[in-house]
């Protein structure tokens, strides 16, 4: 399986990437959440979140903390679809300094949204780093494959790398958890999936990757090369 961490980049966003897994991904981000729907301000400062969620999950420092995430976690937070930051002058003990502060970005009401397909054209590693929120009625489609990842009702915010990954994980236990009474020929095929999804990894030709909302709340970071098609009817109504 290749790491898009091999490829080049360009632009401060293109260079943060995620490169640690879904399953710290989402206790980082699930904390996040967890906080900021806690305090009763609309921008939250970035070092003192930061360290909160540092000693919430274990790590022993901000220096531990920011070596997992691969960057610093103004970086992380800038990266995420549904994040705002901005720089403020702060005063403290009589000198001036700029600090960094988030909000997290509420979703629009359905009356906002319509349904669409985010349509992405993976040409390189680097795409793969491509942060997709992915709202919990969404499912992403790999046309060539004729292959999609499910809703499965609950958010997830990660790189397309890893929203793959876990694709290829839940495939491989499902077989494992199945052996005895899955038919040989369609352990088969989801063996042949899980190959062909680990190469298509290693970006070797382009592909496409689609992500179909019915609730219009799916997004992408950086979101420059997506095309959003607009379908028929109006969005999902509780897109969380």
């Amino acid at each position: 399986m290749g790491n898009p961490a091999d490829g080049t980049s360009g632009g401060v966003l293109e260079s943060f990437r995620f490169n640690i897994s879904h399953q710290e991904m989402d206790k980082i981000v699930t904390e996040i959440d967890t906080i900021y729907e806690s305090q009763p301000t609309e921008w939250l400062p970035v070092e003192g979140i930061g360290m909160m969620i540092c000693n919430e999950l274990g790590y022993e420092d901000m220096d531990e903390f920011e070596d997992a995430i691969k960057g610093s976690f103004v970086e992380f937070l800038g990266s995420l679809p549904n994040v705002e930051i901005k720089q403020e002058e702060v005063e403290s003990e009589g000198e001036k300094t700029q600090k960094s502060f988030f909000k997290v970005i509420p979703p629009p009401p359905a009356s906002q949204r319509r349904p669409f397909n985010l349509i992405y054209r993976i040409r390189s590693r680097k795409d793969l780093w491509t942060v997709c929120l992915k709202s919990p009625f969404a499912k992403i489609v790999i046309p060539e494959l004729e292959f999609e990842i499910g809703a499965d009702h609950k958010r997830q915010i990660d790189s397309l790398y890893n929203h793959i990954c876990m694709a290829i994980t839940n495939l491989g236990n499902y077989v494992k958890a199945n052996m005895a009474t899955l038919p040989e020929d369609s352990q088969n095929k989801i063996l042949d999936t899980i190959y062909v999804l680990n190469v298509m990894l290693d970006v070797e030709k382009p592909f496409t990757i689609i992500v179909n909302d019915p609730s219009g709340l799916s997004e992408m970071k950086p979101a420059d090369d997506v095309e959003v098609e607009y379908l028929e009817g109006d969005a999902v109504a509780d897109g969380r």
